[in-house]
């Protein structure tokens, strides 16, 4: 205050120059405002000529555009008269082809019905050639017929001729035979009687041999069922094993299951209790977000407060010092004494904090320094 009381005439002499150099400022925004109006005038015609000339050439475009479209469309119908005209040809061409079809399958059939006529005919004379075959067969067959008969005739006087002349042969050979088996009964009497003896000694031997073949047969029979039993015995011990192998592997894989399914359960619930733990953490930190943001919007508020009241504060110093140079009467007691009273509010120490953490230490001297800055300005 006391520097405003020596600097009074300094501020008027200041005042006069800052009149001139607002009224320089002034001139200077003037022909900036008329440059920036000349500029903006001239990019307005810019545009203009820029839209006239786009919508120019749009127009021209329009027109060549409806000129394609009027060529295509003419190339277009040029096509479909020149694909109506092939399709009439085509369908000309089908039925020629249709017709020439019918007039060979025409004449295929004329070629049909004479060349079955023609076969007809060969066939009457096929059967009428059989016929005089089959004539001519049964005429052969008779005659041989009557040939073999004649055979057979003559056949049979010489077989009762010769079989006359067996009879006696044989009868002259019965006669001898009955001689000679006489002689021969005789000798086959002894015969048989060393025969007999022979036969005995056969038969014991023969019964010998047919007990031992027995005695082998019934030994070689019981290794046999000694055999089946062995192995219906090993049998038995593998089915049993696999039995014992198979309600093994039924309990392994019971247990596997189980384990697995314990393995299952246990981690579900890890991951159970992760997701409670990253939730509970998620909860928590949601819970800190919030209380940050709550102590933020609490410093905003207050630091709001703050600033109005210094702005408050500093119109009131600033209400005081204007009253005094408009009353020409300096007090600068009286204003250090209104600030000092300003200051000890408890807007401006740190009574208004509380409990925060996060808010800064607000220290009077800090303030008093903006108030003081406030001032001068």
């Amino acid at each position: 205050l006391k520097e405003l009381e020596k600097g009074k005439e300094k501020l008027e002499e200041e005042g006069d120059k800052e009149a001139e150099r607002q009224r320089e400022m002034s001139r200077k925004i003037k022909e900036l405002n008329d440059k920036r109006a000349a500029d903006e005038e001239r990019k307005r015609m810019e545009a203009e000529a820029r839209m006239k000339l786009e919508k120019q050439i749009a127009k021209e475009e329009f027109h060549k555009q409806m000129e394609e479209n009027k060529r295509r469309a003419e190339a277009e119908a040029q096509r479909q008269k020149e694909l109506y005209e092939r399709q009439l040809a085509e369908a000309d061409r089908k039925r020629q082809a249709e017709l020439e079809k019918e007039r060979k399958r025409e004449e295929e059939h004329q070629k049909m019905e004479a060349r079955k006529n023609e076969m007809q005919a060969l066939d009457l004379r096929r059967m009428e050639i059989l016929e005089q075959q089959k004539m001519q067969q049964q005429q052969e067959l008779a005659s041989r017929q009557a040939k073999r008969d004649e055979r057979i005739y003559a056949s049979i006087q010489a077989n009762m001729e010769l079989e006359n002349q067996r009879r006696q042969e044989f009868e002259n050979k019965l006669s001898e035979e009955e001689k000679r088996e006489a002689r021969l009964a005789q000798a086959r009497a002894m015969q048989q009687e060393e025969g007999a003896k022979r036969s005995f000694q056969l038969m014991m031997r023969r019964k010998v041999i047919q007990e031992e073949a027995a005695k082998r047969a019934e030994d070689r029979r019981q290794n046999i069922l000694d055999h089946q039993e062995e192995v219906e015995y090993r049998l038995l011990e593998h089915e049993q094993k696999k039995e014992r192998y198979l309600d093994f592997k039924r309990e392994l894989d019971g247990l596997r299951a189980r384990n697995k399914e314990i393995n299952v359960e246990r981690q579900r619930r890890r991951e159970e209790s992760m997701r409670e733990q990253v939730a509970e953490q998620v909860r928590k930190k949601d819970d800190k977000i919030d209380a940050m943001n709550n102590e933020r919007k609490r410093m905003w508020h207050l630091r709001r407060y703050q600033q109005s009241e210094a702005y408050r504060a500093r119109e009131q110093v600033k209400s005081e010092i204007m009253r005094q140079r408009i009353r020409s009467k300096f007090d600068s007691k009286a204003v250090e004494k209104q600030l000092q009273q300003l200051l000890n509010q408890d807007v401006f120490s740190e009574k208004i904090l509380g409990q925060s953490t996060s808010l800064p230490t607000l220290r009077p001297g800090g303030a008093a320094g903006n108030m003081d800055m406030g001032v001068e300005v």
